[in-house]
């Protein structure tokens, strides 16, 4: 399975979850491959050749894996080869709007999105719908799972609402950020539905 979780675009708290599920499922016996957007690096990077700009860090999580670098022209190589060589793929997906990251996301075959309804706003759900539209570009039916962190509040439910009836093959996940439990939902979630 290529999994791709999109984050900052859409909260702020939960960057490190593609690295713990991607070692939570080395840990249940599973060649990994973590692929991890590094924007910081794309930024300073931004004149030179696609080809020259190191975009991507890739981690291997078995025995004796190191990282390397990836530049963005690599990516759909190495997600074409990654998918024979692994169980599965987890990649992390800070700008899901770049241009590196709409090859990533359309190759995936579950696509995760955290939200932080406490600070939701119009801005923020027209970019989940962006996003959403993004990765559906070649596969319509593509699933999706949102993450949701408070769901006490009318407004909170009238959105999860809205955002079923809108889009198809569409779950969502409550997740309290307080305590490790929700890497444990999320993992059953993506991995043992």
């Amino acid at each position: 399975m290529i999994l791709a979780i999109v984050t900052a675009d859409f909260a702020s708290a939960t960057a490190s979850s593609a690295v713990r599920l991607a070692e939570r499922r080395a840990y249940a016996g599973r060649d990994v491959l973590l692929l991890k957007q590094n924007c910081e690096r794309k930024q300073l990077n931004q004149y030179r050749k696609e080809a020259e700009n190191i975009a991507w860090s890739r981690l291997e999580i078995k025995s004796g894996a190191r990282p390397s670098s990836l530049s963005s022209d690599a990516m759909a190589t190495e997600l074409m080869h990654g998918h024979a060589d692994f169980n599965d793929i987890v990649m992390d997906i800070p700008k899901p709007f770049y241009a590196d990251a709409a090859t990533a996301l359309s190759c995936c075959d579950l696509l995760v999105c955290h939200t932080e309804l406490a600070t939701w706003n119009k801005e923020k759900q027209t970019k989940l719908y962006k996003c959403i539209r993004l990765a559906r570009s070649k596969n319509k039916h593509l699933p999706v799972l949102i993450t949701i962190d408070k769901i006490a509040c009318m407004q909170n439910q009238k959105f999860v609402s809205q955002l079923s009836q809108q889009l198809s093959q569409i779950k969502f996940i409550y997740l309290d950020a307080e305590n490790d439990m929700p890497r444990t939902q999320l993992y059953r979630a993506i991995y043992l539905p």
